[in-house]
């Protein structure tokens, strides 16, 4: 409902047919945004992550020598209390700009980093933003009952999905 009252602030009374998204609009979707990353935060595309390390790596007391295989497991570390205070708690104002401070970039990676960023991240977050925004204008998603975070079975492959299905019911939005 959140989402939709920034869009309404947008786009007013306008229908997605009379008033597509428009780059420009995405710049207001501030909302929306923190949404989007707080879901990818919880819920991964990738799961974990393998890299060889190019040279000895210090942790701690600890040398990694050069040419370890070393696993990054996000769900793991998004899930940290340690970098996430009450981590399963929904909050997409964690990535408020005067709160995203408090989480280092080394604890939010959703694209990866470095030489291996992925070169589709923007586009990606300008299609979800797209598609996100056309769908809540549309349609009014409701549950009939609502799933804590932590009752969601997943099963991670190359990709993370559930091992249930999540159900809700769309309707039309009277416009």
């Amino acid at each position: 409902e959140r989402v939709y009252k920034e869009l309404s602030e947008i786009y007013g009374t306008e229908t997605p047919t009379s008033a597509p998204v428009k780059y420009e609009d995405l710049h207001h979707m501030n909302y929306m945004d923190r949404v989007i990353k707080e879901t990818m935060r919880l819920f991964p595309t990738v799961p974990m992550i393998s890299r060889q390390l190019s040279k000895d790596l210090q942790i701690g007391d600890s040398i990694l020598p050069k040419n370890t295989n070393v696993i990054l497991a996000f769900m793991r570390m998004y899930r940290n209390e340690k970098y996430w205070p009450n981590p399963l708690k929904f909050d997409p104002d964690r990535f408020l700009p005067e709160r995203i401070k408090d989480y280092h970039s080394y604890y939010y990676i959703p694209f990866n980093d470095g030489p291996r960023t992925c070169i589709g991240a923007r586009y990606a977050m300008i299609s979800m933003k797209v598609i996100l925004a056309t769908l809540v204008r549309t349609f009014v998603f409701k549950v009939d009952r609502r799933v804590q975070i932590n009752e969601i079975k997943l099963k991670t492959d190359l990709f993370i999905s559930t091992v249930e299905p999540l159900k809700c019911r769309i309707e039309k939005r009277d416009l």
